[in-house]
């Protein structure tokens, strides 16, 4: 079995501009389903407010979901959500002195009804395997670029 190494390849190498818009495009997706998810609340905020203690303003949890890529001359580094406190209640079920113990619902004052509703993690675990996938191409076809010199053909 004879082997050639060549110098070149005929497959498209992911740059760190398409690496970084396929992370945004990938980050937005994951955004727009959790606000597809947040549809189904029954309860909530249905306008902006300000909160009596703090005179902060607050979204409805649909509108302030936001995401942030963290990069490093243009390579994706780390996504990240920021959603406020009360999606954060939501999706664990806790509040007011209620904690949260992994896997478990504990609710210390039973006449305070919660229920969890897995409306942010759901969608970021379901498409988790497409970002890993990304960042394994765009590192392999850097391997290829600068260990072996290789370019496109």
């Amino acid at each position: 079995m004879n082997h050639t190494i060549t110098d070149t390849t005929d497959t498209n190498i992911l740059t760190a501009e398409e690496f970084l818009r396929q992370a945004r495009r990938w980050a937005a997706a994951v955004r727009n389903a959790a606000r597809r998810n947040t549809l189904r609340f029954t309860k909530g905020k249905k306008v902006t407010s300000i909160t009596k203690k703090s005179g902060k303003v607050e979204r409805k949890l649909r509108n302030s979901i936001q995401y942030k890529i963290e990069h490093d001359g243009g390579i994706p580094e780390a996504v990240s959500f920021k959603i406020p406190i009360h999606g954060i209640w939501r999706e664990w079920a806790v509040g007011y002195g209620q904690p949260r113990v992994p896997g478990k619902y504990v609710n210390p004052h039973p006449s305070i009804r919660r229920s969890v509703v897995d409306w942010l993690d759901e969608p970021i675990d379901r498409n988790a395997e497409r970002l890993f996938d990304l960042a394994a191409e765009f590192w392999g076809d850097e391997c290829l670029v600068n260990f072996f010199g290789v370019k496109k053909q």
